[in-house]
């Protein structure tokens, strides 16, 4: 296969991918609600909606730092641009299929700069521990000084739907169970960590858990948690300034974008990419502050497809070039 025609395959790839996930993502849309929403595309002021997602893809730039600092950490040293295209593909490949992306940029970086995967996959891990508690001190600033107006709708939607669940599923009990198979399984594990299968189990968990460790080895834990902050302040601004883009919402406060940013990434666990969950969302929590539904939902279909469709170009484009990138490894 001549050079050219291999840069042509993984051009038309990378394209495919791109259409592919613009087709999964609008797929589902109803005839009212492309109505609605587009005439709040029509009427939307783009000078504020496009600083939106150009700050959310800055963030992606802040998060691949921090991955690799926690990299180093563990005597690593990537590439920075690879760390940086990785995270890229891995917003666009979560759009695919859950969890694809997190799968996606640790093998990424094992092609490009050698990284075994168990110690990627140890600090991915990290990273999703810090940000779920940095989500859950939003909610508890929320509840602080927003909790007659957010504690109905938590108590209505949320804790309605999962009490439900929990009620008729006996979760609990499940997930008892669960833990209990996991620390046995682990057990069992280290138990028989010398034969030679179990063992390459053994090692990779160990792998696992040396990459969760990296926190404590950091040289620079302040700077860190500086770039922890402010992955949720380019978060949060992502949505605030959006506000500004249509006169119903332009004059919300400062805790109206924290309950959107809140309930909204709970909203991407909820569905595929968001789809769907996340305009719906949107739209109940800006009931609270006075916006209509139907303006709140079109709203948020704004913001997420605007964001979607950044991530979608970034992520083919950073594929593009970390495939090249390992390429040129491959030859050396």
């Amino acid at each position: 296969m001549s050079k050219n025609l291999g840069n042509i395959i993984k051009l038309t790839f990378s394209l495919g991918l791109g259409v592919l996930i613009v087709w999964l993502t609008t797929r589902q849309l109803t005839s009212e609600q492309i109505d609605t929403i587009k005439n709040i595309f029509t009427r939307a002021d783009y000078r504020w909606v496009i600083i939106g997602p150009v700050i959310g893809l800055f963030s992606n730039v802040v998060r691949a730092e921090r991955w690799k600092m926690l990299l180093d950490s563990i005597g690593y040293a990537p590439k920075r641009s690879n760390v940086i295209y990785s995270v890229f593909v891995m917003y666009a490949g979560n759009l695919l299929f859950m969890r694809l992306g997190e799968v996606t940029r640790c093998s990424l970086l094992y092609k490009t700069d050698h990284i075994p995967i168990d110690k990627s996959i140890g600090t991915m891990a990290l990273e999703r521990v810090v940000d779920m508690v940095t989500i859950l001190l939003i909610g508890v600033l929320l509840m602080f000084f927003q909790y007659k107006l957010l504690f109905d709708l938590l108590n209505t939607t949320i804790l309605a739907h999962y009490s439900e669940t929990l009620s008729g599923t006996g979760t609990v009990l499940i997930l008892c169970a669960l833990a209990a198979l996991g620390l046995g399984g682990l057990y069992l594990l280290y138990r028989l960590r010398h034969h030679s299968l179990i063992g390459r189990v053994w090692q990779f968990v160990r792998g696992i858990f040396d990459g969760l460790y990296s926190i404590g080895r950091l040289n620079n834990p302040l700077l860190f948690i500086f770039y922890s902050i402010l992955i949720w302040v380019m978060y949060f601004l992502m949505i605030f300034i959006c506000f500004r883009a249509l006169p119903e919402t332009a004059s919300l406060n400062m805790w109206a974008g924290l309950a959107c940013l809140f309930f909204g990434g709970f909203a991407f666990i909820v569905s595929q990419g968001g789809i769907g969950a996340y305009p719906a969302t949107v739209g109940a929590v800006l009931v609270l502050y006075h916006v209509a539904f139907e303006v709140g939902f079109a709203f948020g279909w704004l913001v997420w497809s605007l964001q979607t469709a950044g991530v979608i170009i970034m992520g083919v484009l950073a594929l593009m070039l970390i495939s090249r990138n390992f390429s040129l490894e491959q030859k050396n």
